[in-house]
């Protein structure tokens, strides 16, 4: 029997959008770079079975700007024809911010960019050159060779015009109305499977209690926030966007952050057949350890190598990645040799399958992480890398790829866990969302808007149900799990001002959709520790 290897690769982008505009770029530049690439990729190889997850509010997002209702400051100033002196600023300070070596490769564009790190000034063809060569950059580069406008602006490399960037933009927007109908297409024929997570992306566990992350770290100091209606709301309404988009609800669906526990149960069950976590989450629930020997290889395979059954939610599978394979592709292989990378990969599959018990039992290896963010460090965005580790997949007859749900459609979960224990994929705890000073503080002010939506809507809101349903959505925006990732101190962005006025944006539109003042307290920036 062959050992059965899924891939689930989680694409995800929070809710950027405020009042029509988008407070950062990065639906955009992914879907340019990784999200419609990673789907023509992998149709280059079709043997090879995968999983997608695609979080609502980054498919509805796409969708507005295929629509032309939302917009972002990189792309309103690669529009316009000049720039401000504060505009140029902008340009220098958020037009070069790729790495190095992804720059170095376009000779004009490692030219404007080592003029900027010797403070030489920018002409107006520096800046428009620039403002050419930071849309193209983030384009697949497949797609920068084989499409023929591309290609030769490419080859034309530095005296860009207005219409150039134009012309570039519109493959942007051309690229990007051709994500969805893609992952449709491979959909239905049965090469991938396609699941939801909640609609924002919200940490399901802390919005059914936030006291539930004390299970994992009894000595966090955690504000009260239990609403269950809330989550189950975004679980309903996820369900209900990928039923209109992609014609059927699908069948798992990717907890954020792989966060589970016992509370989130009665909201799954009966809504998808299955759903997904970390291995730690697998150990800390059966009261085990996950053993690994010196190179890696896990002790004891048949433990993590399967799926299991809920007993509080018995018609709903489970399966746990595998994070030292999975954390391999994130983090490690993208300093390899690329075919090195893909042939250590196959090494360590074939020798999990050396490993398992000849039993004739169907062993599943869940391969699970982001699908758009290992790939800035790899060469060439990750593209020689998986295209050599499907190549050896598909000639590889004892290792065989699928998608979740073909595997359970033939081989049911043998064994159960009586308590799913509360915690996430990273450190097998919740302390990454809350806990802190600054991640609790927006906690209380999530609290606070909801309390005063509640007591708007008992007051007017039956005369006016769109305004109310609105206002919710901005709640249900603010409590995604992005917000609350970099409240925390260990994490570090250049942006985190942004992200903090969207978040406290998202808030205060509550206020404004009520018709009442925004509160003092909700326009200060959260401050956390340095």
């Amino acid at each position: 029997m062959p050992l059965y290897l899924a891939f689930l690769w989680h694409m995800h982008q929070p809710n950027y959008i405020l009042r029509g505009r988008a407070s950062l770029p990065w639906v955009r530049l992914h879907a340019i770079k990784n999200y419609l690439h990673m789907a023509e990729l992998l149709r280059d190889y079709p043997r090879i079975h995968a999983t997608f997850n695609l979080v609502p509010c980054l498919l509805e997002q796409i969708i507005a700007y295929l629509e032309g209702s939302t917009s972002d400051r990189h792309l309103d100033l690669s529009r316009k024809g000049q720039w401000s002196s504060e505009e140029g600023r902008y340009l220098l300070a958020n037009f070069l911010n790729l790495d190095e070596e992804r720059i170095r490769v376009y000779p004009r564009y490692y030219e404007l960019w080592r003029l900027r790190k010797g403070r030489q000034p920018f002409r107006e063809s520096d800046l428009r050159d620039l403002v050419a060569w930071f849309n193209l950059a983030w384009i697949d580069s497949r797609r920068l060779e084989k499409d023929e406008v591309l290609r030769s602006l490419v080859e034309k490399g530095q005296g860009f015009t207005a219409a150039d960037v134009e012309a570039i933009l519109a493959k942007q927007m051309e690229m990007m109305g051709r994500i969805i109908p893609l992952y449709q297409e491979l959909k239905e024929g049965g090469q991938v499977e396609l699941t939801t997570s909640p609609y924002y992306h919200p940490i399901l566990p802390l919005l059914v209690d936030s006291h539930s992350a004390r299970e994992a770290s009894p000595e966090l100091q955690v504000p009260p926030f239990s609403h269950p209606e809330d989550a189950a709301e975004q679980i309903r309404q996820a369900l209900e966007f990928h039923r209109l988009i992609f014609g059927q609800e699908p069948a798992g669906l990717w907890p954020p952050e792989g966060a589970v526990g016992e509370g989130i149960l009665p909201l799954l069950a009966g809504k998808v057949k299955w759903i997904a976590s970390d291995e730690e989450v697998l150990a800390k629930s059966l009261g085990i350890a996950i053993e690994r020997d010196k190179r890696g290889g896990v002790i004891n395979p048949q433990v993590l190598y399967q799926p299991y059954l809920l007993e509080k939610a018995p018609s709903l599978a489970i399966i746990f990645r595998d994070r030292y394979l999975s954390d391999r592709i994130g983090f490690v292989y993208e300093k390899w040799p690329p075919k090195s990378a893909a042939e250590d990969l196959m090494a360590r599959l074939r020798k999990i399958r050396e490993n398992l018990p000849e039993d004739g039992r169907p062993y599943l290896v869940p391969i699970i992480l982001d699908g758009e963010n290992p790939w800035s460090k790899y060469e060439d965005n990750g593209d020689p890398f998986l295209r050599h580790l499907y190549s050896l997949l598909s000639q590889e007859e004892e290792i065989q790829t699928v998608t979740v749900s073909e595997y359970l459609a033939h081989h049911q979960p043998r064994e159960k866990i009586g308590h799913l224990f509360t915690s996430s994929w990273i450190d097998h705890n919740l302390k990454i969302w809350i806990g802190e000073p600054a991640q609790n503080q927006a906690w209380e002010y999530l609290r606070r808007t909801r309390e005063a939506l509640l007591s708007w809507q008992r007051d007017y809101a039956p005369a006016d149900i769109e305004t109310m349903g609105r206002a919710w959505q901005e709640i249900y925006a603010a409590e995604g799990s992005d917000w609350f990732w970099w409240y925390c101190s260990r994490n570090r962005s250049p942006e985190e001002a942004i992200l903090d006025e969207t978040f406290r944006g998202h808030l205060a539109n509550v206020f404004v959709l009520m018709g009442v003042p925004i509160p003092d307290w909700l326009k200060e920036p959260i401050e956390k520790p340095r």
